[in-house]
């Protein structure tokens, strides 16, 4: 009996510590919508900015208001949840699951706000320093490109990770 209710316990624990990664993906998806979507902030002059019409300056717009800020974010943890689902289904063992996904998650974050410095400096370095408020895509495509990267391999991470590796366990038993 009580080995159940810690394992219980445990899952419940588990549960939320996925719950919880996902809901900081959210937010680090987000601060990345703004940082780099979003070319401009509330301060902005009108003849700081690109002329309305214009690609950049309607991206822009779309990513600042509703629903384009929630757009990266929504798609991104919508996708990690749907995977996380998929593989649940699937999955002969489910046990280590939810504890690969809160690693997979864990180490996005830190991977994310570490590539945020990096395509930061990558700008600075080769457009020079920042003279307008105005933040264009050609300052942050360094990072837009990073980051896309960054989902490519954390979905196929995702896809492909083995769990019994996770658990330092051999192959699931199978019958015979």
């Amino acid at each position: 009996m009580r080995g159940r209710i810690c394992l219980a316990a445990a899952s419940f624990l588990l549960l939320a510590a996925l719950i919880g990664t996902w809901t900081a993906l959210y937010w680090a998806e987000s601060l990345f919508t703004e940082s780099h979507l979003v070319g401009y902030s509330c301060c902005v002059t009108e003849e700081d900015l690109p002329a309305l019409g214009t690609l950049e300056r309607t991206a822009s717009d779309f990513f600042r208001t509703f629903p384009g800020k929630h757009l990266p974010p929504l798609v991104f943890v919508s996708a990690s949840v749907a995977l996380f689902a998929m593989r649940m289904a699937k999955a002969q063992t489910k046990r280590g699951l939810p504890l690969l996904f809160v690693t997979l998650n864990l180490l996005y974050l830190v991977a994310d706000f570490w590539l945020v410095g990096i395509s930061w400096s990558l700008s600075d370095r080769l457009s020079g320093p920042q003279a307008i408020p105005y933040t264009g895509y050609y300052r942050t495509g360094y990072g837009i490109a990073l980051h896309v990267a960054l989902w490519l391999v954390y979905f196929f991470a995702s896809l492909r990770a083995n769990t019994d590796r996770l658990l330092c366990a051999g192959p699931a038993p199978t019958g015979g």
